[in-house]
């Protein structure tokens, strides 16, 4: 049984990898293409953003949650000192639609209790 549940979590983390790799390739010039947007009408500073643009894929969730933040249209508090207001995200979903962001966050929901499931089978295995 444990052998079989073990195979369940390994196949779908290899899953979630192949779809992570998906969103990156599919979405990743649209988000830089928006914080720039954002950066270049002051809603963002684009040095709190740059690092994780620049990490590439390991980078793109950070991404993705921000801007999830972000279209929710609530102030985030950006790095030390910047907060950036709702207007941010009434400009940005008068310009883009991101409904991909939601299966993206359900996405690593899933990844999430998977690795959870693992560290329980691993922690309770002989």
């Amino acid at each position: 049984m444990r052998l079989i549940l073990l195979s369940f979590v390994f196949l779908g983390l290899f899953i979630s990898l192949v779809l992570y790799v998906y969103f990156y390739r599919k979405h990743s010039q649209e988000l830089k293409k928006t914080f720039h947007l954002l950066s270049s009408k002051q809603y963002l500073d684009i040095n709190d953003y740059l690092f994780y643009e620049q990490l590439g894929l390991p980078g793109f969730a950070h991404r993705v949650f921000l801007m999830r933040k972000i279209i929710a249209c609530k102030p985030i508090k950006s790095g030390s000192t910047m907060q950036i207001s709702p207007e941010a995200g009434k400009f940005i979903l008068s310009i883009y639609r991101f409904s991909w962001i939601t299966t993206f966050h359900k996405l690593t929901v899933f990844v999430v209790f998977l690795m959870l499931l693992l560290i329980v089978l691993v922690g309770t295995g002989r």
